[in-house]
C-alpha cells in the first residue's frame, strides 16, 4: 500500500480544502511534515485513522464522545453551519480480481455535516465501487486491521507510554496476536467447538436441542457484549488517564501558585520567629563584647606601640639606676687604683674603660619618658594584646558567622512566605485539587468496576464454551460412526499443537527482529545481547553479553524509547504487510547520538513510505540536512497556524 494523496476539507484547524501529495519514490521514502505544537500534526494522524476506520478509529481525543458528537467537533469552527467536512485518502494497492493481480488506485471519501452521520464512498480507479463501499469495514480489516494500525500509525506519546509499561498495553497485545496469527487459530478452534456442539445437539432429543440452543444464545449474548465491554473499558482507561493528568496539572498549579506554602505557613512562621529570636540573642552577645575590651582591637597598632614604649621606659629606668650605682663604684675603684703603684698607661686604660661603660649607660638612660606606665599596667596591656583580644575577636567572628547563617535562613523563609498563595487563591487552588482528586478516584473506581465486568464476561464465555464443548457427550458415545465427531478431538489437539509451534516460530522471528533493530539504534553496542518476548504476557526481557538478565529499569529514558521503537519496528516487519508508516513527534527524550541513529538508520528504512510529523525542536535543521544528504526525503511540508483566524495552512517546504 502506498498513500498518494490526503485531502482535508473543513477538518479541525484546516479551513477550506487542503491537499497533501504523499507519494514517495523508491529511493526517497520520507514525507516530512513540520508544524509547531497545536498546528495540526495530530489532526493529520486522526484524519488518517478516521478516513480508514470511521467509527472504529482509535483516536485518543474522542474519549467518551459519541461518534456523531466527535464528528461535529471535528468540523472547522470558522466554517459556516451548513458547510461540509470531508477527508479523502487515495492509495495504491495490489488487488486480486478474478484471480488476476492488478495494481488499483483506491480513494476513500468520508463527508459529513454538523449533527449528521458520515457518508462513505470508495472509488476504484476513478469510479465509485459499490462493493468496496458496502464492504469497506471488512476490506480494510483484511488490508490493515485496526488492531495492527498502531504499528504503522503511532506517535511519540504512544512510544513513551509503551516504553514506561512493563507489559505491552492491550492494543499492542492485540497487534502481537494478529502478527503471530494466533487470532486465526483461536477463531478456528472456537468455530470447531461450535460446530461439534451443534452436531452433538442434533444427535440428542428435543429437550437436548432446546438446551443446546439456549446455551448457544447465552454464548452469542456474551460474545456480543464483550466488544462493547472492551470498548467501554478502553474508554474508562482513557478517562482515568485524563483524570490522572488533570489531577497532576491541579497539583502542579497548587504547588506553582504557593498553595503548599500556605499550608505550611504556621510552621514556617514559627521557624521564622525562632530564627529571628536566635539572631537577637547572638546580636546581644556581640553587643556585650562591644561593651568590653573588643573595641580596642580597632587601635591594636597604637596599643602595640604603647606597650613597646612602656618596655623602653622600663629599660631607661633600669639604665639610670645601674648608671648611678656603677658611678659610685667606679669612684671607689679609682681610689683603690691610686693607692696601687700602677704605670700611668695602665691607669689611663682603666679610666678610659670605665668612662666608656658610663657613657653607654648614660645613652641607654637618655630619652623622654612620656608614658610612665606602671608594671601592672604594662602586664595587663601585654595580656590584652597577646591573649584577650585574640580570644574575643575569634568569639565575635563565630557569633557573626552564626548571625549570617541565621539571616540567610530568615531571608529564605521570608521569601518562601512571600510566595504563599492568598487565602482566596488557596481556597480556589485547594478546591480545584480536591475536585480533581475526587474525579480521579471516581474514574479509578468506575474503571475497576468495568475491569471486573469485562473479566466476568470473559469467565462466563470460557465457562459457557466449556459447557458447549462438553455438551452431548452421551450423543457422541452413541454416534461413534459420525466422522466429524470422531475426528474433532484430534483436530482440536492438532490446533493446540499448531498454535504452540506457530507461537514459537513467530516469537523467534519477532525476537530476532527486535534485537537486530534495538542494537541498530543503540549507541552502546555492548549493552544488550538479546531481547526475548514472553510467550504469555509478551513482556520484553533483556539479556547482556554474559547471558544474565538485564532489568529494563537500568535503561535510560531514551534507551527505553528506542526499545519501544524497535518493538514496533519488529512487529511491523514480522507482520509481512507492506504498509506505510506515519510517526508523530518521534524524537522526544533522545540524546544527540540516539537522534543520529534514528535519523540515519530508522527513518529511511522503517518502510517504503515514511510520513514524519515533527516540530522544529525535534527534527531540527541538523537532522533535516542529514536526511537530505542521504537523499531520503521525497516531499516537505509546513503546517503554518494562524492564531488570529485559528486556521492552519499547508505550505511546501520544512521550517528550514
Amino acid at each position: 500500500m502506498i498513500l498518494q494523496e490526503l485531502i482535508l476539507q473543513n477538518f479541525g484547524p484546516y479551513h477550506g480544502s487542503h491537499r497533501l501529495d504523499l507519494r514517495p519514490t523508491p529511493e526517497q521514502p520520507i514525507i516530512l511534515i513540520g508544524g509547531l505544537n497545536g498546528g495540526g500534526k495530530t489532526t493529520l494522524m486522526d484524519a488518517l485513522r478516521l478516513v480508514l476506520y470511521g467509527q472504529r478509529a482509535p483516536i485518543d481525543r474522542r474519549r467518551n464522545l459519541a461518534y456523531a458528537d466527535f464528528l461535529a467537533q471535528c468540523v472547522n469552527t470558522q466554517a459556516s453551519p451548513e458547510a461540509e467536512a470531508a477527508i479523502a485518502l487515495e492509495f495504491e494497492r495490489v488487488l486480486h480480481i478474478s484471480g488476476i493481480e492488478k495494481l488499483g488506485k483506491i480513494r476513500i471519501i468520508r463527508t459529513w455535516r454538523r449533527g449528521t452521520k458520515d457518508t462513505l464512498t470508495v472509488d476504484l480507479d476513478g469510479w465509485p465501487n459499490e462493493i468496496l463501499t458496502q464492504t469497506w469495514d471488512e476490506q480494510v480489516e483484511d488490508w490493515l486491521p485496526v488492531g495492527l494500525s498502531n504499528l504503522f500509525l503511532f506517535d511519540g506519546e504512544q512510544v513513551k507510554a509503551l516504553a514506561e509499561q512493563e507489559t505491552p498495553p492491550p492494543n499492542v497485545i492485540s497487534a502481537i496476536r494478529a502478527v503471530l496469527g494466533l487470532e486465526l487459530v483461536d477463531r478456528l478452534a472456537h468455530d470447531l467447538t461450535i460446530l461439534v456442539s451443534r452436531k452433538k445437539a442434533e444427535l440428542g432429543d428435543e429437550a437436548t436441542q432446546q438446551a443446546f440452543q439456549a446455551l448457544s444464545r447465552q454464548i452469542e449474548q456474551v460474545e456480543t457484549e464483550l466488544p462493547a465491554a472492551a470498548a467501554t473499558l478502553a474508554d474508562r482507561e482513557a478517562a482515568f488517564a485524563v483524570a490522572a493528568t488533570e489531577l497532576q496539572v491541579a497539583e502542579d498549579n497548587f504547588f506553582a501558585s504557593g498553595g503548599h506554602i500556605t499550608e505550611q505557613a504556621a510552621s514556617l512562621k514559627a521557624q521564622l520567629k525562632t530564627q529571628q529570636t536566635e539572631i537577637k540573642v547572638q546580636t546581644q552577645v556581640l553587643q556585650d563584647l562591644a561593651a568590653s575590651t573588643l573595641p580596642l582591637a580597632l587601635v591594636q597598632d597604637l596599643l602595640t606601640q604603647a606597650a613597646e614604649q612602656g618596655q623602653h621606659e622600663q629599660a631607661q629606668q633600669k639604665a639610670v639606676i645601674a648608671r648611678d650605682a656603677l658611678t659610685e663604684r667606679d669612684q671607689r675603684l679609682l681610689a683603690v687604683l691610686n693607692q696601687l703603684q700602677l704605670k700611668p698607661t695602665q691607669k689611663q686604660t682603666i679610666q678610659a674603660f670605665l668612662a666608656q661603660e658610663t657613657a653607654a649607660l648614660s645613652a641607654n638612660a637618655s630619652g623622654e619618658a612620656w608614658l610612665q606606665a606602671s608594671d601592672d599596667a604594662l602586664t595587663q596591656l601585654h595580656h590584652l594584646l597577646h591573649h584577650q583580644l585574640a580570644a574575643e575577636q575569634q568569639l565575635a567572628q563565630s557569633h557573626l558567622t552564626q548571625i549570617q547563617t541565621l539571616t540567610t535562613v530568615v531571608d529564605a523563609l521570608e521569601t518562601k512566605l512571600a510566595k504563599a498563595a492568598s487565602p482566596e487563591d488557596y481556597d480556589r487552588l485547594k478546591s480545584d485539587r480536591d475536585r480533581a482528586c475526587l474525579h480521579r478516584d471516581e474514574c479509578q473506581f468506575t474503571l475497576e468496576l468495568h475491569r471486573r465486568h469485562y473479566a466476568e464476561l470473559e469467565r462466563d464465555r470460557q465457562t459457557l464454551r466449556k459447557k458447549l464443548a462438553d455438551y452431548g457427550s452421551q450423543a457422541i458415545d452413541a454416534s461413534k460412526d459420525n466422522a466429524l465427531l470422531a475426528t474433532a478431538p484430534r483436530v482440536q489437539q492438532t490446533l493446540i499443537h499448531f498454535r504452540q509451534r506457530l507461537t514459537e516460530k513467530k516469537l523467534g522471528q519477532l525476537e530476532q527482529a527486535i534485537t537486530q533493530y534495538f542494537l541498530l539504534l543503540l549507541h552502546k553496542s555492548g549493552l544488550v545481547h538479546r531481547v526475548m518476548v514472553d510467550a504469555v504476557t509478551f513482556r520484553l526481557d533483556l539479556y547482556d553479553t554474559d547471558g544474565d538478565p538485564l532489568p529494563i529499569q537500568r535503561l535510560s529514558a531514551g534507551e527505553k524509547q528506542l526499545l519501544a521503537i524497535a518493538f514496533l519496528w519488529g512487529l511491523a516487519r514480522v507482520s509481512g504487510r507492506q504498509l506505510p508508516v506515519a510517526i508523530d513527534t518521534p524524537l522526544g527524550r533522545l540524546d544527540s547520538a540516539h537522534r543520529r541513529h534514528l535519523v540515519d538508520r530508522y527513518f529511511p528504512q522503517a518502510s517504503h513510505q515514511v510520513i514524519l510529523l515533527s516540530t522544529d525542536t525535534e527534527i531540527r535543521a541538523e537532522e533535516v540536512e542529514r536526511l537530505r544528504e542521504q537523499g531520503a526525503i521525497a516531499r516537505e511540508y509546513l503546517l503554518e497556524y494562524d492564531p488570529a483566524h485559528r486556521q492552519t495552512t499547508v505550505k511546501e517546504g520544512y521550517f528550514c
